[in-house]
């Protein structure tokens, strides 16, 4: 029987979504793990020889007598992801080839006094330069920006972005996607940054996460089944909206930065960041600190109540000051209330969660673009060059 177009597709997504995992890998491995008949690993494997999209390498060295195999390997120049996290104070810039490999990172402070059309252009052409640093014709680009509010479902409406307000409303993603010829698509920043857990980081083995960014301001991100959920409006776990006390103060305002210091002003504390609060033992300061402590236990009895998820992830440079006593504070603050509490973990990806989980998501982008099937390029487990990246903060890593 002749093979038809949906088994073709189906048999190349399948082989593909392999061998974009990395490694080595010959024509008879490849036949194990796809479950493919050898013909047909055969005929993919000299259609994609064809399209340039891989390779013949090396002999593998198996150690067994006999004939051995050819290691085919992904043409990893052929495509490259890029992922934003735009900040209220510092946006971070990460490409990858299409493996994930050759990482080149970077970092500058968000020139947050733009108007919204003058910060896409900034935005776009510092995007275009990490796209033109592979520069031939047939390479596919994909990238993926992480902004600082919720983003409907259509990737293009954003609201909520209190730390950068000339972003809300569909302008400045309009004028960047134009900018980039439709080469990018956008994501909140919560969101992206439990991606870049999930897949990396704190949350690899968590099935059901959440994820806490405090920073400037305040985020969360809801993984179910390990995927990100954002829903139509982009507004599934923006807990920050909640309201917290009598004067109607939401948690972003309690949590975030901005607010912290804004309430140490108030107080007539003499702080230089947020956190200076942590360390002060002055009355004033600790009931600014009592304050965000208890708002950060609003938002945790959401979470439990709304998901239920193994684990929440602190991230962001304010959680930084979130140390074990308070944390064991939360969790009682949750079980005086609850009858379980996830568990509290900080970030291990730290300032590159966000920018990590953009490459990730523009990586399965690129898998989708080169015919594998949604589902097996987001659940692709390709291993990122992370030790590549632990540079100084402000350089290219």
């Amino acid at each position: 029987m002749a093979e038809t177009a949906d088994a073709r597709w189906a048999n190349r997504s399948s082989l593909l979504a392999v061998l974009l995992a990395g490694g080595q890998h010959s024509r008879a491995g490849l036949t194990q793990q796809t479950g493919l008949s050898a013909a047909t690993v055969s005929r993919v494997v000299e259609g994609l020889l064809d399209e340039g999209l891989v390779r013949e390498g090396a002999v593998l060295q198996t150690g067994r007598r006999g004939r051995q195999g050819v290691v085919i390997e992904v043409a990893a120049e052929r495509g490259v992801a890029v992922g934003v996290d735009l900040g209220g104070t510092t946006c971070r810039f990460l490409a990858t080839d299409l493996l994930g490999h050759s990482p080149r990172y970077r970092e500058e402070p968000t020139p947050r006094h733009l108007a919204a059309d003058d910060l896409a252009d900034w935005l776009a052409e510092r995007v275009r330069a990490l796209y033109a640093d592979s520069a031939a014709p047939d390479v596919l680009r994909a990238g993926v920006i992480g902004l600082p509010g919720a983003v409907a479902a259509d990737g293009l409406g954003v609201r909520g972005a209190t730390n950068l307000p000339q972003i809300e409303g569909e302008l400045f993603t309009r004028r960047v996607r134009r900018a980039l010829d439709g080469t990018v698509a956008f994501g909140n920043d919560a969101d992206l940054a439990l991606e870049g857990e999930l897949r990396h980081g704190a949350a690899r083995t968590a099935d059901t996460a959440v994820m806490f960014t405090v920073g400037a301001g305040f985020g969360a991100g809801v993984a179910v089944d390990r995927h990100v959920r954002g829903g139509p409006t982009g507004l599934v776990g923006e807990f920050g909206f909640l309201p917290v006390d009598s004067e109607d103060h939401t948690v972003e305002e309690l949590v975030g930065a901005e607010g912290l210091m804004r309430a140490a002003r108030d107080a007539g504390l003499d702080v230089d960041t947020a956190a200076d609060l942590f360390v002060d033992s002055s009355p004033a300061a600790r009931a600014v600190i009592d304050r965000f402590e208890r708002a950060l236990g609003v938002a945790l009895i959401a979470v439990t109540i709304a998901y239920e998820p193994e684990l929440v992830v602190l991230g962001g440079r304010v959680s930084a000051s979130i140390d074990a006593a308070m944390t064991t504070r939360l969790r009682e603050r949750v079980r005086r209330r609850l009858p379980a509490c996830p568990e509290l973990v900080h970030s291990e990806l730290a300032d590159l969660a966000g920018a990590l989980g953009a490459v990730s998501r523009g990586l399965s982008a690129l898998r989708v673009r080169f015919d594998v099937a949604p589902d097996a390029a987001a659940a692709v487990r390709a291993d990122l060059e992370l030790s590549a990246l632990l540079s100084p903060a402000g350089t290219t890593r």
